[in-house]
């Protein structure tokens, strides 16, 4: 691979913002939006257009071998595939450089959403006219701005840009994160793919759904009101169900005979009291759920949980069981019903994938959250865009613990894999003494991941609704049994506190807390920080967070290195494909709107393209996996209902 600096062509568009505030005024799918000015620089050379048509022509004239490069550049990228037919193909033949996305490599994932503006000050570029920005603030589009204005205004946008990814570029070199960047640019070329295409909502089906969940929530809010009648007068409110399950008191007002008037008539006067609400059930709840501000108990979903665990009155539990699905109901209807709908353009939602914002580079939702849909009826709605076509999901097998196998290289886990040795179900019989049943073996399995994900003993208890005993009895037979585990864990936290320094802050003074830089062997780096510490657990003032250090190598390289890879693979292989569409990714896995004429053929080629990933990894990043890894295949006629291949 080559580390000359390539050709760089930015490329800016200002657009209306005849959006809404739900989908976002500037959203690039909402179909009263537009493109109306073009940018584009070369460095050398700077030009704006008014006409797409003369845009184009200047695109392909300029530079055809150039790398296009953005800020946010996904948001002008899918204004121009909707501006005009065949623009998009064009596009996505060039490789692509985000300047937003590479300083968020650079800086080890702690620069995350940063603004043009922010990274002008810290490569010493000139800012932007304030005056514009006081038009976008007052919501006017760049419709409404004076061509004079704006003309400048987006001359220097595609200047400072192509400027700053030159800067990137070079500094992506001598960092030795070059190849990480590059295949994360792959990535965003696919999500931005995903972005337009968007998931197909059957409207039938949510409108159907809607009643359902409304007539649902009523019925079960009328239950809860009766039930509670003179306990808690609004259900909605947590100090209330704080008070009734766990008393405390609370403020009334009474009357009060406070004499006599002179017609010899009693005098009363309302007087504030404090009221002792005894508890109603007998039940020690955990420390860490009382505020200490406030003294009230949270009564969430893992406290109402475990309360049932520990009650055998009848009308506790049934409170407590109405409660519980009164709140999944309102979830329902706020999160999915209603908060889907608000995001639907035509028959369409176009959620945002973002790459810039988690600690560990692993991609998120928002606009609507669609990878935080549990496995919930509302994913009915999601169908294919193809009359009989089928939602494919294509899941990566165990990844996490295969990078867990990988970072660490234990040879008992990478043993286990290799033979396709059930590691929960290996653990649960090393601990009990038997196998699990299938019931027994899915809240045992959390326990595995609760460690991979860094909890100690007394998160797993907690988490795991179990005994401080208990979960220390698991962790111990959990290095017990993969003991290169145990010692990566102790190794690496002591690498840390050996190699950590005070840096120095942006104000010129050394910082409090010491920081530690680590980089992966695909690039990636990390920043430990040191947290001031009130722990019991601790003697130390200041310690590093030994959930960060187990979990933060692992994560990053599974969900932030290995997928966002296949992502870009799997674009450049499918792109063109004929009814075959990538829609969405879901932490680790894929998802596609597939015409069911190609099913049978796509089904087996995205198998081999995803048994290939050690090979992909090792071309990319010069490092063999320690493992293979494999993908499940699921698909149906709509998100919910999925067959295994």
């Amino acid at each position: 691979m080559t580390t000359d600096t390539p050709i760089f062509v930015a490329i800016d568009v200002e657009t209306t913002l005849n959006g809404n505030e739900e989908v976002g005024l500037a959203h690039p799918m909402h179909p009263d939006n537009r493109a109306v000015m073009f940018g584009m620089s070369s460095g050398s050379a700077s030009h704006t257009f008014m006409d797409k048509d003369f845009f184009e022509i200047a695109l392909k004239a300029l530079l055809p071998n150039s790398t296009f490069c953005g800020h946010n550049f996904s948001f002008d990228l899918l204004y121009l595939y909707r501006e005009k037919p065949g623009l998009k193909e064009k596009l996505q033949a060039h490789s692509i450089w985000d300047t937003q996305l590479a300083e968020y490599i650079l800086s080890g994932q702690r620069t995350k959403f940063s603004s043009l503006d922010e990274l002008s000050i810290k490569y010493g570029l000139s800012l932007k006219d304030d005056k514009i920005k006081a038009y976008f603030q007052a919501g006017m589009g760049s419709d409404k701005i004076p061509r004079a204005e704006l003309e400048p205004y987006l001359k220097q946008d595609v200047e400072n840009t192509v400027t700053i990814a030159k800067l990137q570029y070079k500094a992506a070199v001598e960092a030795g994160q070059l190849t990480l960047i590059l295949a994360q640019m792959e990535a965003l070329h696919a999500t931005t793919e995903m972005m337009f295409n968007g998931l197909h909502i059957d409207k039938d089906k949510l409108d159907k759904y809607t009643v359902e969940v409304v007539d649902t929530y009523v019925e079960c809010k009328l239950n809860l009101d009766e039930m509670m009648l003179g306990l808690v007068d609004e259900i909605d409110s947590p100090k209330q169900w704080s008070q009734f399950f766990f008393g405390g008191t609370k403020k009334i007002q009474v009357k009060e005979v406070v004499g006599l008037y002179k017609n010899g008539k009693t005098k009363t006067k309302l007087m504030d009291k404090e009221l002792v609400i005894k508890p109603a059930l007998a039940y020690v709840p955990d420390p860490d759920k009382v505020s200490k501000k406030t003294g009230h108990v949270s009564v969430d979903e893992a406290v109402l949980s475990d309360m049932l665990l520990h009650t055998v009155d009848p009308k506790i539990i049934r409170i407590v069981t109405t409660l519980l699905k009164y709140r999944e109901l309102s979830k329902q209807l706020s999160t999915y019903v209603q908060g889907l709908s608000k995001h639907l353009i035509g028959d369409y939602i176009h959620g945002k994938l973002n790459h810039t914002i988690t600690v560990t580079g692993r991609l998120s939702s928002t606009n609507p959250n669609l990878q935080n849909i549990s496995n919930n009826p509302i994913k009915k709605i999601f169908t294919s865009r193809y009359g009989g076509g089928l939602i494919v999901e294509v899941d990566f097998n165990q990844l996490e613990v295969v990078a867990l196998a990988h970072v660490t290289r234990d040879s008992q886990l990478i043993k286990d894999i290799s033979s396709g040795t059930d590691i929960h179900s290996a653990l649960y019989n090393q601990m009990f003494g038997r196998m699990p049943t299938k019931e027994e073996r899915k809240p045992f399995k959390a326990r595995t991941f609760q460690l991979i994900y860094g909890a100690g003993v007394k998160a797993i208890s907690k988490q795991a609704g179990c005994s401080f005993d208990e979960a220390k009895k698991f962790v111990d037979v959990f290095y017990d049994r993969y003991p290169q585990v145990g010692v990566w864990h102790k190794a690496f936290a002591d690498l840390v506190d050996m190699k950590a320094k005070y840096l120095v802050g942006e104000d010129g003074l050394k910082e409090k807390m010491r920081t530690y830089i680590h980089q992966t062997e695909t690039g990636r780096k990390f920043a430990f920080k040191e947290y001031f510490s009130d722990s019991e657990w601790s003697s130390r003032m200041y310690n590093f967070s030994p959930t960060e250090l187990k979990n933060y190598p692992i994560q990053g390289l599974a969900t932030g290195d290995i997928v966002p890879l296949m992502l870009g693979r799997i674009f450049r292989m499918f792109k063109d494909r004929k009814g075959v569409k990538m829609v969405n990714t879901i932490h680790d896995s894929v998802m596609f709107d597939v015409d069911k004429d190609e099913v049978v053929e796509f089904i087996l080629d995205i198998q081999e393209v995803f048994k290939d990933t050690d090979k992909y990894f090792l071309e990319t990043f010069k490092v063999p996996l320690a493992l293979k890894l494999n993908a499940g295949v699921s698909y149906g006629v709509n998100w919910f209902e999925q067959k295994e291949v």
